[in-house]
């Protein structure tokens, strides 16, 4: 058997280093940036999440490029992207910019996207899990979701002024357009997972 290349293997030893930094960071950074958007800073709700955007960027980078991709940061980088967004839409939620039903969509998919792995995990003794492109559509179409109500309510006045604030074509499209991908990509996962436990 072939070693793995040191570009390419887990250094599980290194727990701490530039790129954890970095994630961790972002899971700090998730309460502050709740706190902002309860108290009604938007602008500074809006830099902090752009400020977590950017980290994630970097982490994932400094960990191919300096060869410190650990297990730990395997683990906490996408406990740490879940985190942020569902804290993201449960705020936006709470405090009346992002409707109730596409945040309990956005967190039921989660949840059962988490339940679904864990059980693939220990049924089928596999690691094989990877998003799918629909998946992925539907997180980059979150991500801008967020983007934009975070804008609008950093903005609210220029949001109105150009068209695009709460009510608005916009505003129906993209809500529109996040719930739909959500619920597909929830009922991708579960018909995968069904042909694979029934395939199993």
């Amino acid at each position: 058997m072939v070693p793995p290349s040191a570009r390419e293997r887990f250094d599980a030893a290194r727990l701490i280093n530039i790129a954890n930094g970095l994630t961790a960071a972002r899971v700090l950074l998730v309460p502050y940036f709740a706190y902002l958007l309860i108290s009604g800073r938007g602008r500074a709700a809006l830099l902090v999440f752009a400020v977590c955007g950017v980290t994630d960027a970097l982490d994932g980078l400094l960990a191919r490029w300096l060869r410190q991709r650990t297990l730990v940061g395997a683990l906490l980088d996408p406990i740490a992207d879940k985190l942020l967004m569902a804290t993201a839409f449960i705020v936006l939620s709470y405090v009346h910019i992002v409707p109730l039903r596409l945040a309990v969509m956005v967190i039921s998919r989660d949840i059962f996207i988490i339940v679904g792995s864990f059980l693939y995990l220990l049924l089928l003794d596999s690691s094989d899990i990877r998003p799918t492109g629909l998946s992925k559509a539907n997180t980059a179409i979150q991500i801008l979701t967020v983007i934009y109500f975070l804008s609008v309510a950093a903005f609210p006045v220029e949001a109105v002024a150009t068209g695009v604030g709460i009510g608005s074509a916009a505003y129906h499209v993209i809500r529109l357009t996040c719930a739909v991908t959500t619920v597909l990509s929830g009922l991708q996962y579960l018909y995968l997972g069904i042909r694979k436990l029934s395939d199993a």
